[in-house]
């Protein structure tokens, strides 16, 4: 789904955005490929192709080496890591409302760090993420989240609605994060359609006026579909000189 964003036009003059080199992999054999998983720079995240909101679907691997990958059971997506300052933003899209919230993320990886034994760990969520090594209240305090910039919300807008417009979606969210290597160049890392909105600020209110929106909109267009519908019959009746008939109508 990350191939959409390369086909969106939007201006990128102070804030930019793109997406992380990332290779789909289908079987084993595919490891080996030097023009695909050989391009990547280490270390990656591997991502399962399922999507079904199961906890499989959810579960991914921060692989160090290139080795590592061989233990593990294809298909996947694996995707650069970015150093991105332990911070994620999440973009919920609801119509034409987009609300951007920011929540914790994996922590800035060192080059140091590279070259130690480990070699990869297993995760959940991104934004549930916590350093094994580490209390979740230590993690919370080191990631400084409330200092955290918000990137510009018209420049947010413009991705979310151009989005939206490819997709043809009305409801989905994308997570966006900030290259700390660059400063003002963003990624789009993910995208899901029909997410989940619990944590989405005054989603009860959000989601209902759109649902009231959406039904009394389809309501309309199906009048209007139907009372053309009708009229083009009568016309034709008409056409072919079912005079008759058309009185009785």
């Amino acid at each position: 789904m990350l191939q959409v964003v390369s086909e969106l036009e939007i201006s990128q003059d102070k804030e930019t955005f793109g997406i992380p080199s990332q290779v789909v992999v289908y079987n084993s054999k595919a490891l080996s490929d030097s023009r695909g998983v050989g391009a990547l720079r280490f270390l990656v995240i591997v991502k399962p192709l399922v999507a079904d909101g199961s906890a499989k679907s959810h579960k991914m691997s921060l692989v160090y080496h290139r080795g590592e990958l061989l233990k593990l059971k294809p298909p996947f997506v694996l995707q650069e890591f970015v150093n991105h300052g332990g911070v994620i933003f999440k973009v919920y899209m609801v119509g034409d409302y987009v609300k951007c919230v920011k929540r914790r993320s994996l922590p800035d990886v060192s080059p140091e760090t590279l070259d130690s034994p480990k070699r990869s760990f297993s995760f959940s969520q991104v934004s549930n993420m916590t350093m094994q090594d580490k209390s979740q209240e230590q993690y919370d305090l080191s990631m400084h989240l409330e200092d955290a910039e918000m990137p510009p919300l018209s420049f947010v807008t413009d991705i979310a609605r151009g989005l939206r417009r490819l997709m043809k979606l009305h409801l989905f969210n994308f997570d966006v994060i900030r290259d700390t290597n660059v400063g003002n160049h963003y990624l789009v890392i993910d995208i899901n359609y029909f997410p989940g909105y619990a944590k989405m600020p005054s989603y009860e209110t959000v989601l209902t006026d759109f649902f009231w929106e959406f039904v009394h909109k389809k309501k309309e267009d199906g009048s209007a579909i139907e009372c053309e519908s009708k009229e083009t019959k009568i016309l034709s009746n008409d056409h072919f000189g079912n005079t008759e008939e058309l009185k009785n109508k």
